[in-house]
């Protein structure tokens, strides 16, 4: 099972900035340990978002 978290970047600005997300949508993959395995601005295709899923999960 991988986590998942949604944030609205108009009201939590701080995580937005964080993760420096300056467009909508994006979505950040991260590993265990918090740091960023990929970056999608835009919507990624399945298999892409898959392929980063399982990177950072070690698979």
């Amino acid at each position: 099972m991988v986590p998942y978290v949604e944030i609205d970047a108009g009201k939590d600005v701080a995580t937005a900035r964080e993760y420096k997300i300056q467009a909508v949508p994006t979505i950040v993959v991260l590993d265990s340990s918090g740091a960023i395995v990929k970056t999608f601005v835009g919507t990624p295709s399945k298999k892409d978002l898959r392929s980063a899923i399982e990177k950072a999960a070690g698979l």
